[in-house]
């Protein structure tokens, strides 16, 4: 990634919040802490993480796919719970099986999603096997490998150097497409991206799962015709209601 990047790595902790106090008979505000000069209480402890949220998707799809329900919740508890971005690739989710690993069966998988449709233009190669991100011919064991490594480091990617972010992934498709794509907006994720559609297209097709249009946004070719959120806000809970 270029030099402006930023990464942002989101987690789900669980906090253990007390709420302690007395009103003496000459408080008049109910011990507000900015009247009482008395100040904010310290911040609460943190306790054990229990998810990490970086790119949406990639637990739910890509980890214990087809393992049997309670080995990928299992699988999925592991994967969440790892807090070392040092370690997400060598994270054991079951005995043999790290992360990267389970990436790299997985991603195998879907890369075989979008055999069937109409082929791309040429001198792009043909829908189908073979064409997800940064896959590595011939087929062999590492075929996947760079892409596995890739989204194991689950973080969104920003380039603080871009005013507008109205590309989910763009990032990723730079480094992903082999210069198909060259980012030219700041990539994280906005709540009116369509990330699952995204997320589907790219792991399907790699560069080749996204069109780019007329003003330069690209769109994916694998989607669900569910509407996007367009109703966004600035306060809590930030979106409308469910659709």
């Amino acid at each position: 990634m270029r030099a402006t990047s930023m990464k942002i790595s989101a987690v789900v902790l669980v906090a253990f919040v007390g709420c302690g106090g007395s009103r003496t008979s000459g408080d008049q505000d109910g011990g507000h802490p900015d009247v009482d000069g008395g100040g904010f209480p310290p911040p609460p402890m943190l306790g054990a993480q229990i998810d990490r949220v970086g790119r949406p998707a990639i637990s739910t799809l890509l980890i214990g796919t087809f393992a049997a329900p309670a080995t990928r919740t299992a699988a999925q508890d592991a994967y969440r719970q790892a807090s070392d971005p040092a370690t997400w690739k060598t994270t054991m989710l079951r005995p043999n099986v790290t992360i990267e690993q389970e990436l790299e069966t997985n991603l195998a998988v879907f890369d075989a999603l979008d055999t069937g449709l109409p082929p791309p233009p040429p001198p792009a190669p043909l829908f189908g096997c073979g064409n997800a991100f940064r896959y590595n011919s011939p087929t062999g064991a590492t075929s996947y490998q760079l892409a596995a490594d890739m989204f194991a480091d689950d973080e969104l990617h920003v380039d603080t150097a871009k005013p507008t972010c109205n590309v989910f992934l763009a990032l990723e498709l730079d480094y992903g497409s082999f210069g198909r794509f060259t980012h030219t907006t700041c990539g994280g994720r906005m709540p009116t991206h369509d990330a699952i559609d995204m997320m589907y297209s790219v792991l399907a097709a790699g560069a080749l799962g996204v069109v780019q249009q007329g003003n330069g946004d690209l769109v994916p070719v694998i989607y669900d015709n569910a509407m996007v959120h367009v109703d966004v806000t600035d306060k809590f809970p930030f979106l409308g209601p469910p659709h």
